[in-house]
């Protein structure tokens, strides 16, 4: 069985990553041995979170300017990926990209997760696609487009918060 979770939200961004150039790249590989609970806060863009190799977390964003000025590319270039472990939990955060200095930068790429964790995750504005992983779900959005997708076995709960926009929930044909 597939569980699907997905929302649609009225509140677009500017035009799409794609359309605008690269400006630098945040990667990191981070072990998570013992780490139960992996905490995110991710700037605004377009992220996809999947399995990725067990006791590893991958990082993989780009980060664009929607704007082509020099302000925009040195805001960039003053960005971070940072991490925190508290006990079993991994806090991760991309630094100095709050949703009001975001104006202009969007992020665009993907997150590789070991299997089994449990993630939170919190996302102010974009496309956010989670597919394939096992663990516990908490999820909240402030705008944009969330797809959830994983096998009603590999979770025991899901929370889907959303700030504008509405969410549903479809489990073995039902929403």
């Amino acid at each position: 069985l597939i569980l699907s979770v997905t929302t649609a939200l009225v509140l677009t961004l500017p035009a799409a990553a794609e359309d605008h150039p690269r400006v630098r790249s945040l990667t990191g590989d981070i072990a998570t041995t013992g780490v139960q609970r992996i905490e995110w806060r991710l700037p605004p863009g377009s992220v996809r979170i999947e399995p990725g190799p067990h006791g590893r977390l991958r990082v993989e964003l780009d980060v664009h300017c929607a704007f082509d000025n020099s302000r925009c590319a040195k805001r960039a270039g003053r960005l971070t990926l940072e991490s925190n472990r508290q006990g079993n939990t991994l806090e991760v955060r991309v630094d100095g990209m709050s949703s009001v200095s975001a104006l202009g930068l969007n992020v665009r790429g993907r997150i590789l997760v070991p299997q089994g964790t449990a993630l939170e995750v919190d996302f102010p504005a974009g496309e956010l696609t989670i597919k394939g992983v096992r663990g516990d779900l908490n999820v909240d959005v402030g705008a944009g487009d969330v797809a959830i997708v994983l096998h009603e076995g590999d979770v025991r709960s899901i929370r889907l918060g959303v700030g504008i926009g509405e969410a549903s929930l479809s489990v073995a044909g039902r929403n």
